[in-house]
């Protein structure tokens, strides 16, 4: 139980760590308007990012079973459908 456990941890991450990348990009370092608007995004994100997990932890609260293939098609979709720079295939 452990082992799979530790898979569906792995699929979260990767699912939130390709939204991450669709929706920020890489690290930006500097000054200037760009940069500080990156840095407004980033935060942003981090906002949306908590409003997620706690809505998808909620909506599987009465599907727990659910969970693994959720996040196997977020990622695929995510990871297939969208460039890392967010732009769509």
């Amino acid at each position: 139980m452990s082992n799979n456990n530790n898979e569906l941890r792995g699929k979260e991450e990767k699912f939130y760590k390709t939204l991450q990348n669709v929706f920020i990009g890489a690290k930006i370092e500097g000054e200037g308007g760009f940069i500080n608007l990156m840095r407004i995004k980033s935060s942003y994100y981090s906002q949306i990012e908590k409003l997620l997990k706690n809505d998808i932890d909620k909506a599987l609260e009465k599907y727990p079973r659910f969970r693994e293939e959720l996040f196997d098609k977020l990622y695929y979709f995510f990871s297939r459908y969208f460039t890392e720079s967010g732009s769509i295939y």
